[in-house]
């Protein structure tokens, strides 16, 4: 085990800097980078099997084969929903669909991110002032950016939808995917998941079963 990480590490960070370098450095090696991507991934993926089938190995041993089965693949599946459920909700369409209707103001001194068009901006639900990041089209963005105003009381308006500390704009014409149902999936049920499966193995490992030794046959004098 020792002699194979000494190879596989030192070949996987290499691997790891070549395929960044040929998805962001390199603007015309996108498909190099996503077959050595998938090669990264295929790798990691046998060894993070070892561990898998070690643990169910353990949890068979202690309880038999068919609570192993339904142990870990239940937790492995309530892991997965709950990081994808993660990953819908950061999108725009979670909040479209589940979002209230109400009308958003983007002063025209803003602090908008990096990556996205998305900016912050305020509005009024119940009565209550928030204020939170406005995702937006294109287009929208644009119109922030060749606008001008030295009021500090003007601002942008546009209709969107607002949940929590985030809005999503119309004029983004979102269309919710059938999967950001996932969304409503909370992040803790991952965590509980993922605890209950590890103690399980755990305690399968350190306690094992204890196996009934039949007593040895006496030989006829």
């Amino acid at each position: 085990m020792k002699q194979t990480l000494l190879w596989t590490v030192p070949l996987g960070i290499l691997l790891f800097g070549v395929t960044e370098w040929a998805l962001l450095a390199n603007p015309g090696g996108r498909l190099v980078g996503l077959v050595l991507l998938s090669i990264l991934l295929g790798f990691v993926g046998v060894f993070a099997l070892a561990p898998v089938t070690f643990a169910a190995g353990a949890v068979a041993d202690r309880w038999g084969n068919a609570a192993a089965v339904v142990l870990i693949g239940a937790c492995l599946s309530v892991g997965v929903l709950a990081i994808i459920g993660s990953i819908e909700r950061a999108k725009p369409g979670y909040v479209w669909k589940y979002g209230e209707p109400t009308r958003v103001a983007i002063p025209y001194k803003r602090a908008c991110t990096l990556s996205g068009y998305t900016c912050g901006g305020d509005w009024t639900v119940d009565g209550k002032r928030m204020h939170g990041g406005v995702t937006m089209s294109r287009a929208e963005y644009r119109s922030l950016r060749q606008s001008s105003g030295t009021a500090p009381d003007n601002a942008h308006h546009f209709d969107a939808r607002v949940l929590g500390n985030r809005a999503s704009t119309v004029g983004l014409h979102v269309k919710p995917a059938s999967s950001v149902t996932l969304g409503r999936v909370p992040e803790w049920t991952g965590w509980t998941a993922g605890a209950v499966g590890l103690g399980t193995v755990l305690f399968a490992i350190v306690f094992p079963r204890r196996t009934r030794q039949e007593p040895a046959a006496t030989q006829p004098a």
